[in-house]
């Protein structure tokens, strides 16, 4: 399949065309003109064509059949246009009139009934519950399901009510629609079944990222944040550099506190974020096997040095008790805040001028900036298996088709339109947006939410400055490894049962 180029290519052969298309009210000096335009305009429209893996898909003919999909446009009561999977009608906002058109596009292509049932009023929990167990009563209800990783579809993959994708003929998982190399860190075993993709916007809504102050920053005479990125030197420790110099006192108490009145350097809300940003992972696949990442003494090494900075004055968890983070963001009082992008909705009507950055890296010695899109809002497909048979065929060959149609166009409606423009105020951040979503990872022990990491997360949220991880992961290191034995054993049985290979 023809590798699909940047949207500056798309951009040049629309222009190329928009300037054939100028010159057909003159008169040509020859008929031979005429033709020979012609033949450009079709050219260039073909190239255009085959650069959307959409246009080179295989129609088929499905007489009418219902595809029923099961899904949401909240995620536990957060409604942002970047959170919506579905769309009804045309509306003219950007991210749901590209959701409506690629219903009409599946229609059109394969002549089905795209049949949705949207549940706006259920919890991650209560879904993931309740569609289990319908699945395993053997109710076929639904073909496919678009649900966050860490809950829903991970709930129902542990109970063998979803299969891995990689074991359904008609997707394509090595296409690059499908983004394999960001799914490469969602494997377990050789199975994949948390895939981030572009069946819908959620992917773009769901990575942390860091909101410097702009004004803080000028007032101060910082270094720029965007030449230390773009010179490869936005490291944890040059934030933490950066974040001590504007901590100050502004209620004249003698103490600096995080209630939003005083200056503060840095707030935090996701420490995977900054675990990944420096290239580690909690729990990685491994020749197809669940390990434990804090076996890595230097990851270790960064846990501590991270909570050790963090019990700093002026340096906070934005979720504990000690930091009002709503009111350290809305007053505009940290010099660095630690966002998701899906809610830059809000962050654009903020009183105070703001950039964006990615996440830091560990040292300057780290090649590339790499980002953590995260699993309670990132979105995957999930396909039940009550779904068997030429069904099962035609599921696959639809839902690879969406996630086509979504790279295509569903991806450069959010990204272009709500991430990379509307939701920065410069320049400057529009183009360092590019480097926050070049490299992006996802985390195991999010989307696996493994109750034997329980212990290692309190240390950077309720009891920051109270532990130390190496004694905290010594307790729990044995835990940590039946859970993931564990649960590479139910992923192996129910593998073996659909391989007909079970005992």
């Amino acid at each position: 399949m023809k590798k699909r180029n940047t949207m500056a290519g798309l951009l040049a052969v629309l222009l190329l065309t928009s300037a054939f298309v100028s010159c057909a009210g003159e008169t040509p000096a020859a008929g031979t003109e005429t033709d020979a335009q012609s033949k450009e305009i079709t050219e260039a429209e073909t190239e255009a064509s085959e650069l959307l893996y959409s246009s080179q898909l295989t129609p088929v003919d499905y007489n009418g059949a219902a595809f029923k999909i099961q899904t949401s446009n909240n995620v536990n009561g957060l409604d942002y246009n970047i959170l919506h999977n579905y769309a009804d009608a045309e509306t003219g906002e950007v991210i749901n009139d590209a959701l409506f058109r690629r219903d009409r596009f599946m229609e059109e292509t394969f002549n089905v009934v795209m049949n949705y049932t949207c549940d706006e009023t259920s919890s991650a929990p209560q879904m993931a519950t309740q569609l289990t167990k319908n699945v395993m009563a053997g109710d076929d209800s639904y073909h496919l399901i678009i649900q966050d990783h860490a809950t829903v579809t991970k709930g129902m993959a542990q109970q063998g009510a979803i299969y891995p994708l990689n074991y359904i003929d008609t997707i394509h998982l090595d296409a690059e629609y499908w983004m394999p190399e960001l799914n490469q860190s969602s494997y377990i075993g050789n199975s994949l079944y948390y895939p981030s993709c572009m069946i819908s916007p959620r992917y773009f809504g769901s990575l942390y990222i860091m909101m410097f102050n702009r004004d803080i920053a000028r007032d101060l005479d910082l270094e720029d944040p965007y030449t230390l990125v773009n010179e490869g030197k936005w490291t944890f420790d040059k934030m933490i550099e950066l974040g001590r110099q504007a901590v100050k006192d502004m209620d004249g108490d003698s103490k600096i506190t995080g209630d939003g009145i005083d200056r503060v350097g840095v707030a935090f809300e996701s420490h995977e974020g900054f675990i990944l940003a420096a290239g580690f992972h909690f729990v990685e696949n491994k020749n197809d096997a669940l390990v434990s990442g804090l076996e890595n003494a230097k990851l270790i090494e960064f846990i501590q040095h991270f909570t050790d900075v963090f019990t700093e004055t002026g340096m906070y968890n934005s979720g504990n008790p000690n930091c009002d983070g709503a009111a350290v963001t809305n007053n505009g009082v940290a010099l660095f805040d630690n966002p998701c992008t899906f809610s830059l909705e809000e962050y654009r009507d903020l009183p105070y001028d703001y950039g964006l950055l990615p996440m830091p890296k560990l040292d300057e010695a780290q090649e590339k900036y790499i980002g953590f899109a995260q699993p309670w809002i990132n979105a995957s497909p999930a396909i039940p298996v009550t779904v068997t048979g030429d069904t099962l065929d035609m599921v696959g060959t639809l839902t690879d088709a969406m996630v086509a149609y979504g790279y295509d166009y569903v991806k450069p409606a959010v990204y272009d339109n709500v991430i990379r423009l509307k939701g920065t105020r410069d320049e400057q951040s529009a183009l360092i947006v590019d480097k926050i979503f070049s490299n992006v990872a996802v985390e195991l022990s999010c989307t696996l939410w493994l109750s034997s990491f329980g212990p290692i997360n309190k240390i950077f949220t309720t009891n920051l400055g109270k532990q130390e991880i190496t004694s905290v992961y010594a307790k729990q290191q044995k835990a940590i490894k039946a859970e993931l034995d564990g649960i590479m054993a139910t992923y192996a049985e129910w593998e073996a049962m659909l391989s007909g290979d079970a005992q």
